[in-house]
């Protein structure tokens, strides 16, 4: 007795064909994505190698000979009305993390800063009045600003103690835009008396779009003064560079400027 064996499944030739053209272009476009991307690599390493400190800028010089040039150019005008500042470039590869510390100056230049503390801890009251803070208060604090009796305009750190944290959601709408809403996950929510006077007290550095910019003294600094401030923003700054880490950090030139002047370009070491 014979047993049926179904025919095979004869694959047309024309169908065949076309898989294998298919097949073959898949191919030649993931080899030409990579390509690209080889390129795109070889291009980003070159541009960020060619970010290294041009000591040959023809407005390269050493600090004191910068701030000699930076004095004559506000000669006239009120020591304590002019700022000597600088501008660092930074160059990363993308996915690196931007710059942000702070730093206590050891000479510190006079910011204005006006913080708010939300607290019905007594203690923490009068250490924030005797650091000079003013606004200091707990839930009638609170009130004024849902009552728009006083607005977020003109606060430049605002920070709460723990027994505060579950009225803070009344504020939210209203400290929130304005970047001034305390939180635990920011440090500014804290039973701390010595972190808040830190975070008021210290000088803020933060990277913005490729630079970060500082303030460094004003004309009546002594040379060893600015240059005491420079150092320990540069170590600061420094320190939060991982020579290690898979996405590069570098530092590029460093701008140092007055109002009138044109920036010079010093090391920044």
């Amino acid at each position: 007795m014979f047993r049926y064996l179904p025919a095979p499944k004869v694959v047309p030739f024309r169908t065949t064909t076309r898989t294998i053209v298919r097949k073959s272009d898949a191919k030649a476009r993931l080899q030409r994505q990579k390509d690209l991307e080889k390129k795109r690599q070889i291009r980003a390493e070159i541009k960020f190698n060619a970010m290294e400190v041009n000591p040959e800028h023809p407005l390269h010089m050493s600090i004191q000979e910068a701030l000699r040039v930076l004095r004559a150019f506000e000669a006239g005008k009120a020591a304590d009305k002019t700022t000597i500042s600088c501008q660092l470039f930074v160059r990363q590869e993308l996915g690196a993390t931007p710059i942000q510390t702070k730093v206590d100056m050891p000479f510190p230049i006079n910011r204005k800063t006006n913080p708010i503390v939300f607290t019905s801890q007594s203690h923490v009251a009068q250490a924030m009045k005797e650091a000079g803070i003013q606004n200091v208060g707990g839930k009638e604090l609170l009130e004024k600003f849902v009552t728009k009796e006083m607005i977020p305009a003109g606060f430049t750190h605002a920070f709460a103690t723990s027994e505060m944290a579950p009225y803070l959601k009344s504020v939210a709408r209203i400290l929130g835009p304005a970047g001034l809403q305390p939180t635990a996950k920011k440090g500014t929510v804290t039973d701390n008396i010595n972190d808040i006077l830190d975070v008021v007290n210290s000088f803020h550095i933060k990277q913005k779009e490729g630079s970060i910019a500082f303030p460094v003294g004003n004309c009546g600094f002594t040379d060893v003064q600015i240059m005491s401030n420079l150092k320990a923003i540069s170590d600061a700054i420094h320190s939060k560079i991982d020579p290690e880490a898979k996405k590069k950090t570098r530092l590029s030139n460093c701008y140092i400027t007055t109002s009138r002047s044109p920036g010079l370009v010093i090391d920044f070491k």
